[in-house]
């Protein structure tokens, strides 16, 4: 079990438990909050996704010492009231202030209350229920979760913050947990050690311990992925629903005539067993909103988005806000004029994370076209015999790719090694030859990423595939947009 936050909850929660100066003095009382969370299941791999930081306040303790704490049974009942009522499952937080050590860990008087209610909880609150607690000290923390199935309590793997305001501050993070075990630094061989002044220390462990999952193997995704391959990514997940066409062949890595009909993650990962076969490769090839992709896409550390429709782009959005999951979505395009000739050519590169906006309030997402693309096929043949959903193909040339998955993977290199001042938009202007980060806001009232937003859903409301039209009436263009659950680049 690992806990995964984004930075915003996480700073919220400090400031509650030690203040905003964080001042350390002998007679500061412990703190406590509840932080009501969803959770991602997928085969053994199991995170508890916050979603609601709730803290306590003085008329919510029944004691509070700088050694003890204790919340009112009417507080607590609060909050299973909302468990039960809403599906929720249970972070309890409280503070060590007295500890400044390296190694915090709970009490025994900690261990012997959790002894007694969390069994007693999982007896009370329908499954699925997961129930955490954690301890806070100034500089380290610990963390366990109720294993329902073996009765016992099981330290958590680690806890994870993802996003925070663009700044010093690194969108990705990992906190050590006192009692789990500690990783063994991975060990950087002849292959890879060049790389290590470059890419540092961090980020060179974090690559072998890593699961990106590129979706779309297109012009873009076929660079990004074997470029992460020669990095050393331990785990690679390709999703890709389309077969190698004879016009993917001016752009596509390591295909070839032969290729045509074949399956792309077929041939990418053929391609990447060939120059790393130390890594874990997973082909799937279907579309994103699939079982099978989704079971292996919202458990990656990162997703890296390299499609060519705004349906498709909409999906991995989501993705990341409801499985707190960094997006960094890609994509190139072209202005041609009445000539023939580019005025304007060139791409992106864009962090989607909580507190750092995502595609659909920056106005990366048209919602029209993504109704279309996620619409049922039945629908869609309505809307084409009625004159939408046609386009025109989308010129493309592998060196416009080759730059902007190269700029991908840098981020991808940042991001693991937890670098901060990282832009959230980074823009490729191929004509004029530079590159420039645009500064973005995340808008509170975004339906996604704001305030009321769907920010550590996770399974509670999970990505699901329309279902197939069965009414005799097939929907207006303007139904499908009303309806839709959840840019137009070239890849």
């Amino acid at each position: 079990m690992d806990l995964v936050l984004s930075t915003g909850l996480w700073s919220e929660l400090q400031r509650h438990l030690f203040g905003e100066k964080r001042l350390a003095f002998a007679g500061q009382d412990e703190q406590m909050a509840f932080i009501l969370a969803s959770y991602s299941v997928a085969g053994e791999t199991r995170k508890l996704l916050a979603h609601e930081l709730i803290t306590a306040g003085p008329r919510d303790l029944s004691s509070q010492s700088p050694g003890g704490i204790g919340p009112t049974g009417e507080f607590v009942a609060q909050m299973l009231t909302r468990c039960r009522r809403d599906g929720w499952s249970l972070i309890e937080v409280h503070s060590h202030p007295f500890d400044s050590s390296s190694r915090t860990t709970f009490s025994g008087i900690d261990w012997a209350n959790d002894r007694i209610k969390m069994p007693q909880l999982a007896a009370m609150l329908p499954d699925p229920f997961y129930h955490a607690t954690m301890v806070v000290g100034r500089n380290s923390l610990d963390a366990h979760y109720y294993d329902q199935g073996s009765g016992t309590i099981l330290p958590v793997g680690r806890v994870t913050l993802v996003g925070g305001d663009e700044g010093p501050g690194a969108p990705l993070r990992h906190l050590a947990v006192s009692s789990s075990p500690q990783e063994p630094v991975a060990i950087t061989d002849g292959r890879r050690s060049r790389q290590l002044p470059l890419v540092g220390q961090e980020a060179q462990d974090a690559f072998p311990k890593a699961t990106v999952a590129v979706v779309g193997l297109g012009g873009l995704g076929s660079f990004a992925a074997l470029q992460l391959a020669y990095l050393g990514v331990g785990h690679l997940v390709l999703i890709d629903a389309d077969e190698v066409d004879e016009s993917n062949l001016n752009r596509l890595l390591g295909a070839g005539p032969a290729d045509v009909g074949r399956p792309k993650v077929e041939v990418l990962a053929e391609q990447v067993n060939r120059v790393a076969p130390d890594i874990k490769v997973t082909a799937i090839p279907e579309d994103v909103l699939t079982a099978r992709a989704l079971e292996h896409a919202k458990v990656a550390d990162l997703v890296l988005g390299c499609v060519d429709n705004h349906g498709a782009r909409l999906t991995l959005n989501h993705l990341a806000i409801r499985y707190l999951i960094p997006l960094l979505d890609a994509g190139t395009g072209a202005r041609l004029a009445s000539d023939g000739r580019p005025t304007q050519l060139g791409g992106q590169v864009q962090l989607v994370a909580p507190g750092r906006g995502c595609l659909e309030c920056r106005g990366f997402i048209d919602p029209t076209r993504a109704a279309f693309d996620l619409a049922t096929p039945e629908v869609q043949q309505y809307e084409r015999d009625h004159g939408y959903g046609t386009k025109e193909i989308a010129p493309a040339v592998i060196f416009l790719n080759g730059v902007v998955a190269s700029i991908q993977v840098a981020e991808v290199a940042r991001l693991l090694g937890s670098q901060g001042s990282q832009a959230s938009l980074i823009v490729y202007d191929a004509i004029a030859q530079r590159t420039f980060p645009v500064t973005t806001r995340p808008e509170p009232s975004c339906p996604t990423c704001g305030e009321d937003g769907v920010i550590g859903v996770g399974d509670l409301s999970p990505l699901h595939r329309a279902e197939a039209q069965t009414d005799e009436s097939l929907p207006t263009r303007s139904q499908v947009v009303g309806a839709g659950s959840a840019g137009t680049d070239s890849n």
